[in-house]
């Protein structure tokens, strides 16, 4: 079997190989593409997410909240949009109680980048 040999043919994905199984008289098998396999469901996200910014019981320091995460569905989920958003603003900050707080006022900053990650986003306060 040398180059030339014209029985040859390069294989090119799953269907060619269900053929060539096939040919050499294998049994058909159902085989589902990778597009139309159901992949791992994503954890549900918060349907709305609050941003806001809050000075009470802080000294007057300004903090922008994320708020709208449940405690036990998205623990991980906030963890994860604390540490992008303190690093996106280059700030302190982190979860506790339910909110995203980062040090200093960045709503519009937090909001663009919330609405680019696909979160329905709402202002609260004025």
């Amino acid at each position: 079997m040398g180059k030339g040999d014209g029985n040859m043919r390069k294989l090119g994905g799953l269907d060619a190989l269900a053929d060539l199984h096939l040919a050499m008289g294998g049994e058909s098998a159902d085989v589902t593409s990778d597009s139309d396999a159901p992949g791992p469901s994503a954890p549900d996200r918060p349907s709305i997410l609050y941003v806001s910014r809050d000075r009470k019981a802080r000294k007057g320091k300004e903090v922008t909240l994320i708020e709208g995460f449940d405690l036990d569905l998205h623990d991980d989920m906030a963890r994860s949009v604390a540490k992008a958003l303190k690093a996106l603003c280059g700030v302190g900050g982190g979860w506790k109680d339910g909110a995203v707080l980062l040090q200093g006022d960045h709503r519009q900053r937090v909001a663009d980048w919330l609405t680019r990650e696909g979160y329905s986003i709402k202002h609260k306060g004025g």
